[in-house]
């Protein structure tokens, strides 16, 4: 893990929607954590915590579900934000590839926000993203499955490319096994 490096991925991205400040970089700097999530490990934090997705894939998955791998709700990626709810939607985050998050505890997200309410507009674009995401499988009802495979290809391409066969049929409301007789 390279700390520094990584801090620097997250200042360009956060630039690229809103200029970022020297003293409110320096006081981001001074509230974020950054982690290493190895594969097949779950993500935990407090509720209405926040994790930055700098590399990798984050799977979100409802607990309780009736099989191993059904009711994969979520492909989280770089450069995406999870706001935690676990608690009252029942999810949970399990790394699919080792990856990298920068962690931001909400008691010190407000603290921060009182200091720059400038970041508000920061976190507007992060949440928008995040419905934006959520709503992502009701889009799909009225496709083929041929169509929503296609679809989740291009829109979702490092899931595409790196999720099990059991996850990515879960997401698009398939079996598994109907998910590999689609020839894409």
């Amino acid at each position: 893990m390279n700390k520094p490096n990584d801090e620097q991925k997250f200042y360009t991205f956060l630039s690229t929607h809103n200029p970022i400040g020297p003293q409110l970089w320096e006081d981001i700097r001074a509230i974020i954590e950054v982690k290493t999530i190895k594969k097949k490990r779950y993500l935990t934090a407090e509720q209405f915590d926040m994790h930055f997705i700098l590399d990798g894939m984050i799977i979100k998955r409802i607990e309780n579900a009736r099989e191993p791998y059904e009711e994969v709700v979520d492909f989280v990626s770089t450069n995406q934000l999870i706001y935690h709810i676990e608690k009252m939607d029942h999810s949970s985050f399990e790394a699919d590839i080792d990856s990298t998050v920068i962690l931001i505890r909400n008691s010190k997200l407000s603290k921060l926000l009182e200091k720059h309410p400038i970041f508000l507009h920061h976190l507007e674009h992060f949440f928008g993203e995040v419905l934006l995401r959520r709503s992502y499988r009701g889009k799909l009802i009225n496709l083929t499955a041929r169509e929503r495979i296609l679809k989740f290809k291009e829109d979702y391409p490092e899931a595409y490319k790196y999720c099990s066969v059991n996850d990515k049929s879960s997401f698009l409301g398939m079996t598994a096994a109907y998910y590999s007789s689609i020839n894409i």
